[in-house]
């Protein structure tokens, strides 16, 4: 007859540690991976001025090598099961829709917060990423870059270390911080929540990068079709209408009532 096993041992005090910041170096890891594809731009951020379309492409390119290194990524961590990092499961029209309003109702507040800080202290100056971007690092580079190291490998290789809650939220800060302006970074964190959630929720990329090209694409669209909208600054009154109007949308479409509604959105995958 065997010996009956005795109370588990407590947990020492460097397991309670590595419990605690677990998936901290791995969000750490992201902005440094970012960072490292950034100078791998700066021949083109060189060439840009002489030749900007050249310059232009040249970082777009250097964007794409995202994708390789993200794959690499994945293989030296999960070998066979690298498609943890690219999860492209199918999602209905429902939830792409869902997707795209979202954003739409997130830029109505996050344009009410610009507006409110030009008529406050003064928008701070924020570069223009076209001239060194292009509109293709614009509207194809950075969201496929971005989505493929964030919401693919981030997010797959977080939740294995510490969970859903913190792949979630370490995701979203460090794409965030990444963007590198305190003007930027609630509408980019709270676009990184989104990215991750619908990652999570639907178990698939395509969804967030829907969203990051919607945001993305319709910059680009005030940039070349209404350049002097980033100038004007509404009234006190439309500043805080369109920050009611979507705040009220966004707690309509995240309600229970619409998501359950929704194939893809109500339960998970």
């Amino acid at each position: 007859m065997s010996e009956a096993e005795g109370p588990a041992a407590p947990a020492s005090e460097s397991d309670r540690v590595n419990q605690r910041f677990a998936g901290v170096g791995a969000a750490i890891g992201l902005l440094v991976w970012y960072n490292l594809f950034q100078i791998a731009g700066v021949a083109g951020f060189i060439s840009s001025g002489s030749h900007p379309r050249l310059g232009s492409f040249l970082v777009f390119l250097a964007m794409l090598l995202v994708l390789p290194c993200t794959f690499w990524l994945a293989r030296s961590v999960w070998k066979l099961e690298w498609r943890r990092a690219f999860p492209l499961a199918r999602v209905g029209p429902g939830v792409l829709a869902w997707t795209v309003l979202w954003v739409l109702a997130l830029l109505a507040v996050e344009f009410a917060w610009f507006s409110a800080i030009d008529r406050i202290q003064g928008l701070p100056r924020l570069e223009s990423p076209f001239p060194r971007v292009g509109v293709l690092g614009v509207l194809f580079g950075a969201p496929l870059a971005e989505e493929a190291l964030f919401r693919g490998y981030g997010i797959a290789r977080i939740r294995e270390l510490g969970g859903e809650r913190r792949a979630l939220l370490f995701t979203a800060a460090a794409f965030a911080v990444a963007h590198m302006h305190w003007i930027k970074l609630p509408g980019t964190f709270a676009l990184g929540l989104l990215a991750g959630w619908l990652v999570l929720r639907t178990g698939s990329l395509w969804p967030a990068l829907l969203a990051h090209f919607t945001v993305n694409a319709l910059a680009t669209a005030v940039v070349f079709l209404m350049p002097g909208a980033l100038e004007a600054t509404g009234s006190w009154g439309f500043i805080l209408g369109a920050a009611a109007l979507g705040a009220a949308c966004l707690a309509l479409l995240c309600s229970p009532w619409v998501r359950g509604r929704i194939r893809g959105l109500s339960a998970r995958p």
